[in-house]
């Protein structure tokens, strides 16, 4: 008996851990009307006075040319610590979703940890919960420990329009193209909004639409991100972004995503919402158009508008588009100016009959 109590104790959550979870999604069952979802995330430890940790942002800090004591510096040392945290493996997290507690897993050697949980049509009109609406739960601690650790998971309905949307560049002013740039905006620099962009997205969530975040950036930047988007008034949304495992030596490889990573994602939405419009909105700087290219040959009936944010140098008519969009029908369009997605948009909305908005 002695080991269970041990074992029990190394798996609670200790006063000085901390659980992140993913902002997710629930999808409806179309037969019972009960709801599916995931509750995900990141249990670790910040270990405050860590000399190794110190001695690393110091030399990613002069490497970037950065001055010590300056508001550059502090940005970068608030978004590197949580690349240097020590993941916590073996946590079991448990969740109070309305009157009941479940388990979200156990976390793993990278801390995460994730499960899928059902919710019964009753328990959410209960919760307050609805189609497009959100739940919101919180870790089960132990007793004496009063820190919340909150998640949410949106309710999102088997009809209605979904916008699939990159951040870097998209979004988010970053410059994946230029790698020294690329590492000051996402880790020094305050983050910057594609101006108009916000508006476009509060315009087509209207009712019950609703947004998916896909992104290569790493799951370290969730909360800057999630502040960014708050900040910036884009619509709340789930996340999906990237582990990755942190290497002074290839900071620029940690925000390069693989191809099949973001098809992976896509697909598994596309999948869980087989009667929703999807409008997918990239930029043209790394492989978003042969991604959206590939996925709207595949889920063609699902696939309603390729947005690509103009930010290199091929023509809209050029090779690389034709190629990208080879054998679909002109839904794509590439823009500079966001403002050109609202004729788009009211074209979308012409050509769905209503119950299907």
């Amino acid at each position: 008996m002695w080991l269970v109590g041990i074992l029990w104790l190394a798996a609670q959550i200790r006063s000085d851990e901390t659980v992140v979870f993913y902002p997710s999604y629930a999808y409806q069952d179309p037969t019972a009307g009960d709801w599916e979802g995931y509750v995900h995330g990141v249990i670790y430890e910040r270990e405050k006075g860590s000399l190794w940790r110190a001695g690393v942002i110091a030399a990613v800090r002069r490497s970037l040319d950065i001055p010590a004591g300056s508001a550059e510096a502090k940005i970068l040392e608030e978004r590197l610590r949580e690349f240097l945290v020590d993941r916590e493996r073996g946590k079991e997290i448990r969740v109070r979703l309305g009157e009941r507690v479940v388990l979200a897993g156990t976390s793993g050697p990278d801390g995460y940890f994730r499960s899928v949980v059902r919710i019964s049509a009753a328990e959410a009109r209960r919760w307050g919960g609805g189609p497009g609406g959100w739940l919101r739960y919180a870790a089960e601690l132990p007793a004496g420990d009063t820190r919340t650790f909150e998640g949410r998971l949106q309710l999102i309905g088997p009809k209605g329009f979904s916008i699939v949307s990159d951040i870097d560049d998209t979004i988010k002013h970053t410059q994946m193209l230029e790698p020294r740039e690329m590492l000051l905006n996402s880790l020094v620099r305050p983050f910057r909004a594609v101006e108009g962009m916000a508006e476009v997205y509060q315009e087509a969530v209207e009712g019950e639409g609703v947004v998916h975040y896909v992104s290569a950036s790493p799951w370290q930047l969730l909360l800057p991100l999630e502040e960014f988007r708050q900040k910036a008034r884009f619509p709340p949304g789930s996340f999906h972004l990237q582990h990755v495992r942190f290497d002074p030596g290839a900071l620029v490889q940690m925000f390069s995503g693989p191809k099949d990573f973001k098809i992976a994602q896509i697909a598994q939405i596309l999948k869980h919402f087989p009667h929703r419009r999807f409008i997918l909105v990239g930029d043209s700087g790394q492989q978003d158009p042969e991604i959206y290219g590939e996925l709207a040959r595949k889920y063609p009936q699902q696939v309603v508008a390729i947005w690509i944010r103009k930010i290199t140098s091929e023509p809209p008519d050029g090779p690389r588009y034709q190629k990208a969009f080879a054998q679909l029908p002109p839904l794509w369009k590439v823009f500079e100016r966001p403002e050109e997605l609202r004729s788009e948009w009211k074209r979308i909305l012409a050509q769905q009959p209503v119950g299907e908005r």
